[in-house]
């Protein structure tokens, strides 16, 4: 996923924690197989090469994870979506054709490739979560590039994990805390120049230097309302977050002023 996973298993000695590093690293990379668009054998590169012709088979793994993006997309009014096409209104999961009796996909529109890349941190995040959980381990931090970030229990010094919102263009300036206690953490935004994510209903990008950082119990959950609401306008916000019962979010906004950063946080919701 071209992103640094970090663990911290603060309650596991040595032997015992390269033996589950080890087996977290073997998880991680069938969930890249399965999930990545860049890899030619991976399940979801497949997909995108066939599913246009006609019906394509899709392993289960790949079709649970899907359905979960189906989920999240009804969940938000779609504005969760992982169908991208040519940047035009109409391209998105509307055009997906799922066959659940034969386990069969079909694009409807030649155009339309699937792109896991603002979800799949965060179910990667879930497998590993639940496979340590499964191990016996009882506290953990888990961390996918810092922008997805799963925790099983509490910090060893307190009855939570405290999770920072690091400024943009500042390392280590925390602007905001999540108190996390076996919940998960996602910040989806652009920096400065580097807009990247559609909005779906318009098939625009997202302009300005902007940042949506979410806490939920689940890290695709996160993940998936992180990109939801950044895409939204605030107003269509409180209509998503009701279908996220114990969801936090947090926006920043960043201007550039005599060649220096100022940050303001311009919505929060608790």
């Amino acid at each position: 996923m071209n992103t640094r996973f970090c663990m911290v298993l603060p309650a596991v000695d040595a032997r015992e924690g390269m033996v589950l590093a080890r087996h977290t690293q073997a998880l991680l990379r069938e969930q890249e197989l399965m999930m990545s668009r860049f890899i030619p054998e991976g399940d979801l590169a497949t997909l995108n090469r066939t599913a246009a012709h006609g019906p394509a088979p899709v392993p289960d793994g790949l079709w649970r994870v899907l359905d979960t993006c189906r989920r999240h997309h009804r969940l938000t009014g779609g504005a969760f979506d992982i169908a991208q096409g040519a940047r035009r209104r109409g391209h998105g999961m509307a055009l997906l054709h799922f066959d659940a009796t034969a386990r069969t996909l079909h694009f409807a529109d030649p155009g339309i490739q699937l792109d896991l890349g603002g979800i799949g941190k965060g179910i990667a995040v879930d497998v590993v979560r639940q496979y340590l959980v499964d191990q016996g381990v009882e506290q953990a931090l888990l961390s996918f590039g810092e922008s997805s970030v799963g925790v099983i229990g509490a910090h060893p010094a307190g009855d939570h994990w405290p999770i920072g919102v690091e400024h943009l263009y500042e390392r280590g300036r925390s602007l905001h805390r999540f108190e996390l206690r076996g919940g998960a953490m996602s910040t989806s935004g652009n920096r400065d120049g580097q807009a990247h994510i559609v909005i779906p209903a318009s098939g625009e990008l997202v302009e300005g230097c902007t940042t949506i950082s979410v806490s939920c119990p689940g890290a695709a959950d996160a993940e998936a309302l992180s990109t939801a609401l950044f895409v939204l306008p605030s107003s269509r916000r409180a209509s998503v977050l009701r279908n996220y019962p114990g969801a936090q979010a947090v926006e920043f906004a960043y201007l550039e002023r005599d060649a220096s950063w100022t940050v303001e946080k311009r919505w929060q919701h608790e």
